[in-house]
């Protein structure tokens, strides 16, 4: 039977694979690299497109080794890394991007995570950094731009229960023999390469001091995280960026002060930097600001410029332990002040007990997004997210991020949720103003069913809510607490349960 000119037309054909390589391999560089890998090996068409592929990413789980004594012991005279998987997986990556690729692309992005490196390693990360930091200043003008993420060990960036590293002291010097034996040491080559855009390490060295210049004009992100060099060679790296835009600051304990006012940052996030006592930053184009620490000292930070009214500034504040000092409070209060014209605030209040809201809770008039983060154990909690709300009266979206609280209540949380002593409050901002809540790591537990049902029977203008529960409750569990919930909001609300 023959098939009409019509027919023919009509058959399917495959478009994608009728594609360049370079676009091919750029669709291909959001997959993680592995199933990059298989992709390429679909066909005799993409057998080349790996080389195409701009981003390798690897990264081990942290505490995958741990227990890793055996291959230790037998592989250690020859000197085997423990992380042999992921040294053969990014070598092989590298090799076969060079081995496949038709026109030479450019390697823009490489990731790395080790659970805990070891010196033995050093060989193998300095062959992957020289093949991909293009040569010297000069032949870098047409390269698209380079993203680094070197992890040399995954593990929690701060023990609040440990201030034996946080000794109020920081340092300015790089000499420490026993720290610096066990710490990758960056290229001094790295801190020269102009088509640098991200830079983010973990538990490594810079070394600063031994370099002669720091050029890195084209640098717009920074993540440092852990690192054992001084304080005054970290700020000599910020200072040194003249397009810095997102700066991240993670447990440098030598760091003592931190000053970014000859660049206009957009983001800005300091975590357990516990030694820092003063910060400086040019916020007249701030976007986001984030703070994580055992306390604000007195003067922390300085905001130097004041942000158009139209631009948000979203503002972030969690501590590592909770604070009990009366000029912790203090301290914190005054900070709130300051960036009280933010319009998104992401607020830890774990660490906070309830006798701070007591003195008061600072006016955020221009507030529209707030988010709640700690666990809902007592009525105390529950008073205390009314006074935070009851200063921001022109809020429009509440999410609330739920810790986990105990468990095995099931059988006593529906008979005995009536008796406990509900905090009685009606609020502007839920009456006329807030239009979505969120809940997340909800278990229904006695305080949690208080402020969930306080909410929502308070919510007038209530569009949509959303609501995830905590992993573990059964589906009977989950039905309860679903209708509990629709019996308390607006009936025409949208209500989404996961």
């Amino acid at each position: 039977m023959a098939f009409s000119p019509e027919h023919k037309r009509s058959a399917p054909s495959d478009r994608i694979s009728g594609l360049s390589d370079d676009i091919l391999g750029h669709v291909l560089s959001f997959l993680p690299t592995k199933e990059a890998a298989c992709a390429a090996a679909l066909s005799r068409r993409w057998r080349h497109i790996f080389g195409s592929v701009h981003t390798i990413s690897f990264q081990e789980a942290e505490g995958a080794r741990a227990n890793d004594w055996t291959t230790w012991y037998y592989e250690m005279l020859e000197r085997k890394s423990c992380s042999y998987e992921l040294l053969d997986n990014v070598s092989a990556a590298l090799l076969c991007r060079r081995r496949c690729a038709r026109i030479p692309v450019p390697l823009r992005s490489l990731r790395f995570a080790f659970d805990s490196w070891h010196r033995w390693d050093k060989v193998a990360i300095d062959q992957w950094l020289a093949y991909i930091l293009p040569p010297p200043r000069g032949c870098c003008h047409n390269h698209p731009g380079i993203h680094l993420d070197l992890r040399f060990h995954v593990s929690p960036i701060c023990d609040f229960n440990d201030d034996r590293r946080y000794d109020d002291a920081g340092s300015d010097s790089d000499d420490d023999p026993f720290v610096n034996r066990w710490r990758y040491l960056l290229p001094g080559r790295l801190f020269s390469c102009t088509a640098l855009r991200t830079l983010c390490v973990a538990f490594c060295r810079l070394a600063l001091p031994r370099i002669n210049v720091v050029d890195l004009p084209f640098l717009d992100t920074m993540r440092l995280t852990a690192l054992s060099d001084s304080g005054r060679s970290i700020q000599w790296l910020i200072s040194s960026c003249p397009r810095l835009a997102d700066l991240t600051l993670e447990a440098l304990w030598n760091l003592k002060r931190v000053s970014v006012l000859n660049k206009p940052l957009r983001r800005f996030a300091i975590r357990c930097c516990h030694n820092v006592r003063t910060v400086d930053i040019d916020a007249s184009k701030l976007r986001s600001l984030e703070y994580r620490g055992r306390g604000l000292p007195k003067s922390f930070m300085s905001l130097h410029g004041s942000p158009p009214a139209t631009i948000p500034l979203c503002t972030t504040i969690g501590f590592c332990k909770p604070l009990s000092w009366e000029a912790e409070f203090a301290n914190l209060t005054r900070f709130l002040e300051e960036i009280s014209n933010t319009k998104h605030l992401h607020l830890h209040h774990g660490g906070l007990q309830s006798r701070f809201f007591d003195a008061g809770f600072p006016l955020f008039s221009r507030l529209t997004r707030l988010t709640l983060q700690g666990c809902i154990g007592s009525s105390n909690t529950v008073a205390t997210i009314g006074r935070i709300l009851d200063q921001t009266p022109n809020l429009e979206i509440l999410s609330l991020l739920m810790w986990e609280s105990q468990k095995g209540m099931a059988d006593t949380r529906v008979a005995v949720f009536d008796e406990i002593t509900e905090p009685i409050f009606s609020l502007p901002c839920l009456r006329t103003g807030v239009t979505e809540i969120s809940v997340e790591d909800y278990e229904g537990s006695m305080p949690e069913k208080m402020l969930v049902k306080l909410l929502l029977r308070n919510a007038l203008v209530l569009e949509r809510l959303q609501v995830v529960f905590t992993e573990g409750l059964s589906s009977e569990q989950k039905n309860i607490l679903e209708v509990q919930m629709g019996r308390w909001g607006m009936p025409n609300s949208e209500k989404v349960f996961m």
